[in-house]
């Protein structure tokens, strides 16, 4: 697929191609627009505006010729993308290494079928609750009950509503006496408000002997008026009311002397005596046991089973009677159990099949953890990391837990403990799974392994991309947008053969807001001997052809006459030194001439038009160097002809690029032919273009 993208940060068009089901590397230097690539894709396949990528110029802009825009990603709606934000929002939770584990980890397409089988077979108990009104009811009704009365080791807690409700008796029934002409406010169903209306409206007492509402004189009365707010508060009367309701509710399901009797407690007028309290204990320990195996029941998986229990015993376990549950033995509680019974029945003539696939589902799900952490330790091992991974827990409770191999608990988070390489390998690698659960469309990695050594680099590619397709990334369509040449270089040649022609490489160029891509093959990856000898058999300028050769001396270390000849023409000397030994006065000779013409001699060889002298006139002279600069071709050349010009250059970090960077670099003994993969960042050769026509330009 051609994706094309058009005024998005600093990218003005680009059009890049993704191969499916392949490992796109895209290689580009760091200011390139990787990240701005990777945020286009990501905001289109949610649907989401790019406006948040709006270049500045164009911030206020109402041209539709400015807008952001991304084309090509027709028919991809899911993408996920590993980068810094997915690192801060789904991995190192508090209790396990990656948000919502089991699933990602465990819950696969094998999983979910075993899962659906048995769920099929346990199905009957469920459907009874299903859209089943007087199930719900009494289900929520023994909930609130139970809240009411919350039991505790010693009883029932003083801190329960119900207890707190009842502890002074029912005053709605009993009013206190001196305060029965408040019976139509106390006893109506307006009783809270009214109370909280009657205590607030104390305070204006202070303010007048009359009343606030109707202004007639109310000194005689005043002690009436406080007794209500003494006797009364809006909290009490509350959870009273809740509680007679929530009994009301109740009733069918009760018996009748369970109804006799908490009539008589909820309507009690001096308050709780011990053995209403007793009574209060044992009807709440019948609602809370039912309730429990009620909502069990709704919730009936193939979880609640183990290998070793005998399946038929273990239904007829759930079976509900009300032998053992005296104060709810009703006719209503009979007949909205008798159903649940039933299915559970119906199960019970199943009980072969379903232990069958029980088992199978406990065999899988032992497998796929002792892969999934055997597959994640050797990762952590090969990669030097003294980590590893357990998944801990029972049931849907499984969780990824990190453990150090010196210490025996989980660790937990683990940010607090890893560094900042170790925290990124770990990340990548469950990023990696949770791919492999949600099958997105794309997989984006933003600059995954920069930052990592040669080891770890190859055991995270190793990792992602070289075992069975169904366990990694690969045969999957992903875009790994990189600055760093190792993966093209292991993966495109020097470890093809592992990698099953599984990489489309290229290289992302920027040039004035335009991003050019140029695929890297094989054969452009090169050692820089192989590629000195390409350049020097060119039609390029003398000149640059040296600077190749020069380089390739430094590559083989050889400090041999023929270099010492180079060293001196690109210092500008006329009088040739040698620099391979000090003299006596802590100088360097001069280069012998049996010495200078042998070197001349081998560079010949190379070049055979080469003379000394007259290119010493070209690079004496800016003039003629402005027009070499101007002539080159890529980014190398220009920084190494720039060099020539021996500026005074006051910006630390430029001068520091110019002068080292590309200079000598023997860590990669292979590498892309700078004369086609143009790698110098562009802001490099607009710094060189400034400063030369700042100094040498103004001179001519």
């Amino acid at each position: 697929m051609i994706v094309s993208i058009n005024n998005c940060n600093n990218i003005q068009s680009a059009e890049i191609n993704i191969v499916e089901n392949k490992l796109n590397i895209k290689l580009a230097p760091n200011g390139t627009g990787k990240s701005t690539i990777s945020k286009a894709i990501l905001l289109e396949s949610k649907g989401s505006t790019l406006n948040e990528l709006t270049p500045f110029k164009y911030r206020g802009s109402n041209e539709p010729d400015n807008i952001p825009s991304i084309k090509g990603l027709e028919g991809i709606s899911s993408v996920l993308c590993f980068n810094e934000e997915y690192i801060g929002q789904f991995v190192f939770q508090q209790d396990e290494l990656l948000s919502n584990s089991f699933d990602i980890l465990i819950r696969n397409d094998q999983y979910k079928e075993l899962e659906s089988q048995i769920e099929s077979l346990v199905s009957d108990v469920k459907q009874v609750f299903t859209n089943n009104q007087d199930l719900d009811y009494l289900i929520n009704t023994l909930v609130e009950l139970g809240k009411a009365f919350k039991l505790t080791n010693s009883g029932i807690s003083k801190a329960s509503t119900g207890i707190k409700a009842l502890s002074s008796g029912n005053k709605i029934k009993n009013i206190p006496a001196g305060l029965e002409l408040y019976q139509p406010f106390i006893q109506s169903n307006k009783s809270i408000e009214w109370v909280d209306w009657q205590t607030k409206g104390n305070s204006f007492n202070e303010l007048s002997t009359s009343c606030p509402y109707c202004t007639s004189e109310t000194a005689e009365k005043t002690e009436q008026i406080q007794k209500v707010a003494q006797e009364y508060d809006k909290n009490t009367i509350k959870h009273l009311v809740s509680i007679i309701e929530v009994t009301r509710n109740l009733g069918q399901f009760l018996s009748e002397d369970a109804k006799t009797k908490l009539t008589t407690i909820t309507t009690l007028n001096s308050g709780l005596e011990q053995e209403h309290i007793d009574y209060l204990i044992s009807i709440s320990r019948q609602i809370d046991n039912l309730t429990k195996k009620l909502q069990q029941l709704r919730t009936l998986s193939g979880f609640d089973f183990t290998e070793e229990e005998d399946v038929t015993e273990k239904l007829n376990g759930f079976r509900l009677g009300l032998d053992f549950y005296d104060h709810l033995n009703s006719d209503h509680t009979r007949l909205a159990i008798e159903p649940i019974n039933n299915s559970i029945d119906e199960i019970i003539s199943r009980a072969g099949v379903l232990k069958g696939k029980i088992n199978h589902q406990r065999n899988h799900l032992r497998q796929i953890i002792q892969k999934h952490q055997l597959d994640i330790n050797n990762f952590l091992a090969s990669a030097g990391y003294k980590y590893q991974v357990k998944i801990a827990g029972s049931r849907e409770q499984a969780r990824l837990k990190l453990y150090h191999i010196d210490y025996p608990e989980h660790l937990s988070g683990g940010t607090q403990h890893l560094s900042f390489g170790e925290k990124n390998a770990f990340a990548i690698v469950l990023f990696m799974y949770e791919c492999l659960a949600k099958r997105p469309d794309i997989i984006i990695l933003d600059d995954p392994i920069s930052s990592f050594d040669k080891n770890k680099k190859y055991a995270i590619l190793e990792m992602l991309f070289r075992r069975d397709s169904e366990l990694c990334l690969k045969s999957k369509t992903v875009l790994m947008l990189t600055h760093d040449v190792e993966p093209i270089i292991d993966t495109v040649k020097s470890l093809s053969r592992n990698f099953q022609g599984i990489t489309r490489a290229s290289f992302l160029q920027l040039r004035e807001g335009v991003i050019t891509e140029k695929e890297i093959r094989k054969d452009n990856i090169q050692t820089f001997s192989n590629i000195c000898k390409s350049v020097i058999q060119t039609q390029l300028p003398d000149l640059i052809k040296l600077i190749y050769l020069r380089r390739h001396f430094e590559i083989l270390d050889d400090s041999c006459d023929a270099y010492q000849v180079l060293s001196n023409l690109f210092h500008k000397r006329p009088t040739l030194i040698d620099t391979r030994e000090l003299g006596d006065n802590r100088e360097y000779p001069e280069l012998e001439p049996h010495k200078l013409l042998n070197g001349c001699n081998d560079i010949k060889e190379h070049i055979p038009q080469f003379d000394y002298n007259s290119l010493l006139n070209i690079l004496q002279n800016d003039s003629e160097l402005m027009t070499l600069y101007s002539s080159c071709q890529n980014g190398y050349e220009k920084l190494q002809v720039f060099r020539f010009f021996e500026l005074n250059i006051e910006n630390s970090v430029l001068k520091k690029f110019i002068n080292e960077t590309y200079h000598i670099e023997n860590e990669f003994i292979a590498q892309l032919n700078p004369m086609e993969y143009d790698i110098i960042p562009e802001y490099i050769i607009q710094e060189c273009d400034n400063l030369l026509f700042e100094t040498v330009g103004d001179s001519n």
